[in-house]
């Protein structure tokens, strides 16, 4: 991950770069989309989040950003944590896929017709599973195998992630820690009040990064936590959780940090992929006050030291991608 400071007097500058992450995981015209497309966990694409981009990429909705409507409040700062566009397979998925193709084929070449009549078979099972929202399997019909659940398919990404890099495990928030402290960091120089002769705060500063770079800091803030997590053997009861990961850390992924200068003092709103959210024991207010964010993660700011915890979980092979 690394970070970028804006040097200038507008946040248009932060909308671009949010725009530019957007056309490296978009296609500029409105493809044939298959129903799949949804559920590919943390490689499906923006666009599935934001269905608008399709139609326009450049469109941006202003009426997100919600200040209270009684009180006299101006933009004055905003952190992005983004994650990068869509980018080309790894080494290992490549042969992942290579594995798959060949499978495919050698079904395929088993059945009557040919490998297109097979794969135009497939495509339409897939095509009632979707519409059905649920699958229980297609016994091995002319040298067809079993057609699996998407759900249950983006379940299993779901499960890596929440137990690898999400509220699975305590120790997977606090590898944030050093994020969490560098972003209030930010957020305190933009908002700390200042002289007449003193120069304006730094309007924007952009941190890029990966999937493991927003998967803990969400969790660190209590964000996507239900209340019972997500396990192999309650699949059925999982159907309307808040953490999916294909939802919330799609490629280009986002989440922002919008600091006002209101009436009453510093605002903040937090928006993820665009959409607003409020912060966890704040949901009365979409942008509550941002003495009272810091009061509420008051426990974080004053400790939550990496190496210092660590050291209480020598065995959880914790890695960092810088």
């Amino acid at each position: 991950m690394f970070s970028v400071l804006l040097p200038t007097n507008s946040l248009l500058v932060a909308a671009l770069s949010l725009l530019l992450t957007r056309l490296s995981s978009s296609s500029l015209s409105v493809p044939d989309i298959p129903h799949i497309a949804a559920y590919f966990g943390t490689k499906t694409r923006y666009e599935e989040v934001n269905p608008h981009l399709l139609r326009d990429l450049t469109s941006v909705n202003t009426s997100v950003l919600k200040p209270p409507p009684n009180e006299r409040c101006s933009p004055v700062h905003l952190t992005a944590v983004i994650r990068h566009g869509s980018r080309y397979p790894t080494v290992k998925n490549i042969r992942r896929i290579q594995k798959l193709s060949e499978l495919v084929r050698r079904e395929a070449s088993r059945g009557s017709g040919g490998p297109e009549d097979w794969l135009r078979e497939i495509q339409s099972r897939w095509d009632m599973c979707v519409r059905e929202r649920r699958c229980r399997g297609v016994a091995m019909v002319s040298g067809h195998p079993c057609v699996s659940s998407l759900q249950v398919l983006e379940y299993k990404s779901d499960l890596k992630q929440y137990w690898k890099r999400s509220h699975g495990h305590v120790i997977s928030g606090l590898s944030s820690c050093p994020l969490f402290h560098h972003v209030f960091r930010t957020l305190d120089k933009a908002g700390r009040p200042r002289r007449s002769t003193e120069a304006s705060p730094e309007p924007a500063s952009i941190l890029l990064g990966h999937a493991e770079t927003l998967l803990p800091l969400l969790s660190l803030l209590g964000l996507y936590k239900d209340q019972t997590p997500p396990t192999a053997n309650n699949y059925h009861a999982q159907h309307g959780r808040s953490f999916r990961s294909g939802r919330i850390v799609p490629y280009a992924a986002n989440l922002l940090f919008v600091l006002y200068d209101c009436q009453r003092g510093p605002r903040l709103q937090l928006l993820i992929n665009e959409s607003p959210v409020r912060f966890p024991g704040l949901e009365a207010e979409d942008a509550p006050l941002y003495r009272d964010v810091r009061a509420t993660y008051r426990h974080l700011l004053d400790g939550c030291d990496f190496n210092r915890e660590s050291e209480f979980f020598p065995h959880s092979n914790l890695r960092i991608k810088a």
